[in-house]
Order: structure tokens, then C-alpha cells, then sequence
């Protein structure tokens, strides 16, 4: 079923498809949905934002384990079908690991993401879009020929299924949810000592993942910065947390060696700076 699905999609490509699966491929990029995610944090609604980055990162710790465990070559590397060319600045088809097809990474943070705006809405319209943004991105990974079918489809699993347990969590252990997160984030420390899971990808979601944890239990308990629907204060908040990223991201990227653990330290800082120092600055500047 696999490489018949797969086959037949490879039949059809042609450049008007290139062009509209490849937007979708594009926004459904980890890096897209967690900028994203970080503007309605820090600009709509705090709420929101941090049960949706909360899902997106535990999911993509299962998917990154996984991943590195299962090594599933990708479907143009098994020779199943041929891969469809892009390089861009938002998305490349050419410089993917062959071996890390099993689940999506795409799927995984798409349907995290959106399962969560859905639950959250629970309103017909809001659901019937994130339901088609979700398969358009993982019919993208399909047509691309870099994912199997159930690449994609472990991935909505994964991240619909992480979706629907932290709502519950939220419901029902709210003052404990940032500790659950927490204990998730730690659960990625012993795949970095493994040699076969120790891979780049995995020491990555494990620095962020540590770092969002640590940075939202602390401002949780000592910053606790409000939303705002003043949109010129929305502007600043961005402009101020993309400051204090830079600020710290800049130095450790010219000045750190190359290494898997100086990789893991320079994503670490950056985001417990910008997820703690950035709400801290709200507050001082009362904005």
C-alpha cells in the first residue's frame, strides 16, 4: 500500500503541484510552526500558546526518538519512487537525512499543532481547516517522495495523540503540567548517550525541550507576564524577543566549536533566554 500510494502521486507531479504542495511543505516546517506558535504566545493568548508548544515539543521528542531508533530509509533512497528537487530558504528536499523517514517530523508538529487549536475552538469551522492544513502538508511529504504513507500517518498519531493528552492534563493537572513537560524533556537525556539515537536531530529537541521547560516553569512562578491587545505592544514583543534570541544565539554560533553537546548548549541558552528575559521585560516595561 506504501509505495502504490506513494506511485501514484508520483504520476500526477507536475509544476503547478511542485508549487502548491511545496508551500504547504514549507509551512508545515518545524521551524514555521514554532514561530508560529511563539506569536501567539507572546501576542494573543498565553494560554493557548503555551499548551500548544507544550504538545508540539513532547510529540517531537517521541518522533526524533523514534526516528533515530528506527532509521527507515527514506522512500527515494529505498528506491520506491524519485525525490522532487527543492532548496529554498523555507524548505529543501536535498539536504535530509536518508535514513530518518519513520515517523514525519512535519506530520508530527503539523497535527500537534492544530489538533490543539482544534480542541481548544471546538467550533466546526476551525476544525474542517486544521483538518485539510494537516493532510495538505502530509500529502506534501507523500508527493515529494521523502515520506511513506505511515511516516505521515505515525506522525498525526503522534501529535493528535499528544494533542488530546494535554488538554486533558490541562483540564485536570493544570498546576502540574509544566512538571509533566519538565519529566518529558528529561526523558530526552539518556537517547543522547546512546550511540545509535545520539544523532543531531535528537540533541537539538532535547535542548529545546529542556529549555522551554526550565523557561516556562520559571515564568510561571516569578514572572507570570499577561497578554495584551494592544497590537504596537504585540509589534514590541516580538521585536524584543527576537533581541534577547539573537543576542545570546550570535556569540555562541561564532564563538562555540563545532559538537553535538556545544550545539546542544548554544540552542539551550538561546531559547531559556528568550523564554524567560523577553516575559521579564514585558512586565518592566509594562507592555
Amino acid at each position: 500500500m506504501d509505495t502504490a500510494v506513494l506511485q501514484a502521486l508520483e504520476k500526477i507531479r507536475c509544476p503547478f503541484l511542485d508549487v502548491f504542495f511545496g508551500i504547504f511543505t514549507a509551512l508545515g516546517e518545524e521551524f514555521v510552526i514554532a514561530a508560529v506558535i511563539a506569536v501567539v504566545y507572546i501576542c494573543f493568548s498565553k494560554r493557548i500558546g503555551e499548551q500548544a508548544l507544550i504538545t508540539v515539543m513532547s510529540a517531537s521528542c517521541i518522533t526524533a526518538a523514534v526516528k533515530s531508533g528506527v532509521r527507515r530509509l527514506r522512500p527515494y533512497a529505498a528506491g520506491t519512487v524519485d525525490r522532487v528537487d527543492i532548496d529554498n530558504v523555507l524548505v529543501s528536499t536535498t539536504d535530509l537525512d536518508a535514513d530518518m523517514s519513520f515517523p514525519s517530523g512535519h506530520a508530527t508538529a503539523t497535527s500537534g499543532f492544530f489538533a490543539t487549536l482544534a480542541i481548544r475552538f471546538r467550533k466546526p469551522l476551525p476544525i474542517v481547516l486544521c483538518s485539510l492544513f494537516t493532510v495538505l502538508v502530509m500529502l506534501s511529504r507523500l508527493y515529494f517522495g521523502v515520506h511513506y504513507p505511515t511516516d505521515v500517518l505515525a506522525g498525526l498519531a503522534i501529535g493528535a495523540g499528544l494533542a488530546f493528552f494535554w488538554n486533558f492534563v490541562y483540564c485536570k493537572w493544570l498546576g502540574a503540567r509544566l512538571y509533566i513537560y519538565l519529566a518529558v524533556a528529561v526523558l530526552t537525556i539518556p537517547f543522547l548517550f546512546i550511540p545509535r539515537t545520539a544523532t543531531h536531530s535528537m540533541f537539538q529537541i532535547s535542548a529545546i525541550a529542556l529549555a522551554t521547560a526550565a523557561g516556562l516553569l520559571i515564568e510561571d512562578k516569578l514572572i507570570k507576564f499577561e497578554d495584551t491587545k494592544r497590537w504596537l505592544y504585540r509589534l514590541f514583543r516580538l521585536l524584543i524577543l527576537a533581541a534577547f534570541a539573537a543576542i545570546v544565539f550570535l556569540p555562541l554560533e561564532f564563538l562555540l566549536p563545532e559538537g553535538e553537546w556545544f550545539s546542544f548548549l548554544k540552542y539551550f541558552a538561546t531559547l531559556f533566554a528568550a523564554i524567560t528575559l523577553a516575559p521579564l521585560t514585558y512586565k518592566k516595561l509594562k507592555i
